[in-house]
């Protein structure tokens, strides 16, 4: 991975000061989400049999277009979001439809165009990690990502703040990065001001501590 990063402009960032205590891993925890609207949710999204599809950059980009046009169509409230190798971290709050329609959107587009994108570049080792055994109906070959995402509710500023700092610590803790402020495929540059933000991928919502949002 590489930590420089072109300029972007974005707007209505969300300001939350860092704080170093990490809360506890939520990858093996019981999937439990509300389709209710206005829900804020902490959604964690891993690869298949985890591989690493997100070591490339162009990987990284795919989704974070994905991530920008699917809320030109289906207008959501991005507060966080981290891309791992293996894995991807977001916090969100959804305007439109319900967090399995949002789901759907987002890793649906965002396999296809990977999945396209490594037919055309033929790399045929990746395709091989990623291909499913046996094919599933409707010629489903290959995967992207791994069935049933982890999806939390969060019910509180507080559980939110926690979230959001556990995701941008996250390259830290896999000793990817020294700081959050140094890994490229993350929001918090963005949040903290850095200038040095991702593509032109806006963070959209009121400030997290505004309860009309929490309802």
């Amino acid at each position: 991975f590489r930590g420089g990063l072109p300029p972007a402009i974005f707007e209505d960032e969300i300001v939350t000061p860092f704080r170093g205590g990490l809360p506890p891993a939520i990858l093996d925890m019981k999937l439990f989400k509300s389709n209710e609207r206005n829900t804020f949710h902490y959604v964690t999204s891993v690869t298949y049999n985890r591989v690493p599809v997100f070591r490339s950059d162009h990987a990284c980009e795919i989704v974070v277009e994905v991530l920008s046009e699917v809320r030109d169509k289906f207008p959501y409230k991005l507060i966080g979001y981290v891309i791992m190798p293996d894995h991807v971290h977001a916090i969100i709050n959804n305007a439109t439809g319900t967090i399995s329609d949002w789901l759907r959107r987002v890793r649906g587009n965002s396999a296809r165009q990977i999945l396209d994108w490594l037919r055309e570049e033929q790399h045929l080792m990746s395709l091989k990690k990623l291909a499913l055994n046996p094919p599933q109906k409707r010629q489903h070959t290959h995967a992207v990502w791994q069935k049933d995402p982890s999806v939390i509710d969060l019910t509180s500023p507080k559980f939110i703040r926690q979230k959001l700092n556990y995701l941008h610590l996250n390259p830290v803790r896999a000793g990817l990065c020294q700081h959050p402020a140094d890994w490229k495929w993350s929001s918090y540059r963005l949040i903290c001001r850095t200038n040095q933000a991702m593509f032109r991928l806006r963070l959209i919502g009121e400030r997290i501590g505004k309860k009309k949002n929490l309802k």
